[in-house]
């Protein structure tokens, strides 16, 4: 099977990385974007396999507007980043096959080989056996999940570790740190978190803001998150010793295996 792909919003960063890789793969590949000769609805009409790579907000909008002019054994998928309301909206508006899809890397990445591809099956199982095939083929690593699971585990993987690295940014922000002078004293740990803070600072900020807002599950995360922060600062205000090295000895044994 050798099917011809769309992308709608080609134009952006992952969809141009796509965009290469299926072709890469011998696929041949339409993009639509806002300033491109051929719009949505008309590529969608050409292809057998319709990819949106548009910021999460749109996807619905994108959705309503492409799902007619698909044929009915055409394939719609996604390439956001949470699961439960993309792929609700692709059920909602096209009766066809349905697959969500994250990839988990960003557009810097060189090749596939070893990267892991989360597939979310919504509607039937043609096209997601196929799309599983094809990157297995190129050397991905493949997950199959609910929607469900995938925010889940998603806002533990991206919705914990993101708000960690935004809050350690502002900090500094509202403390006026003089970062060069915290250089100049650094430790490999504090320059390690240093660089993830300015490496994810510097990403699109839309982005990132959408991936804290639109996943639900990642309320109920960053509210443990937030009990656990009040009992540290609370065992560091009263110089509760004991408690603060139970706490540790405890996060060491679920995360080390009980390992010094």
């Amino acid at each position: 099977m050798t099917p011809k792909v769309a992308i709608i919003g080609g134009k952006g960063l992952m969809g141009r990385w796509f965009k290469r890789f299926f072709e890469s793969q011998g696929l041949t590949v339409l993009v639509a974007d806002k300033d491109t000769p051929q719009t949505p609805q008309e590529v969608a009409r050409l292809a057998d396999v319709v990819v949106l790579s548009v910021p999460i907000p749109q996807v619905e909008q994108v959705v309503r507007q492409v799902a007619p002019h698909l044929h009915p054994q055409a394939a719609l998928m996604d390439l956001t980043s949470i699961k439960v309301e993309p792929v609700a909206a692709m059920l909602a508006h096209f009766p066809g096959e349905v697959v969500g899809t994250h990839p988990l890397f960003g557009p810097a990445t060189k090749s596939i080989k070893g990267r892991t591809v989360v597939l979310c099956p919504g509607r039937g199982e043609q096209w997601l056996n196929w799309l599983r095939g094809f990157l297995l083929e190129a050397g991905a690593q493949v997950k199959i999940t609910s929607p469900e699971e995938h925010d889940r585990l998603m806002a533990l993987v991206q919705g914990l570790a993101h708000f960690v690295l935004i809050a350690v940014g502002a900090t500094f922000r509202h403390l006026g740190a003089d970062l060069k002078e915290l250089e100049d004293f650094a430790t490999p740990t504090f320059r390690t978190i240093l660089d993830l803070t300015r490496h994810h600072l510097s990403q699109d900020a839309i982005l990132y803001a959408c991936i804290q807002l639109q996943n639900q599950a990642n309320l109920s995360v960053l509210s443990g998150f937030e009990e656990v922060v009040q009992r540290l600062v609370h065992l560091i205000h009263h110089q509760d010793a004991p408690g603060l090295i139970r706490l540790l000895e405890e996060a060491r044994g679920w995360i080390c295996g009980g390992e010094g």
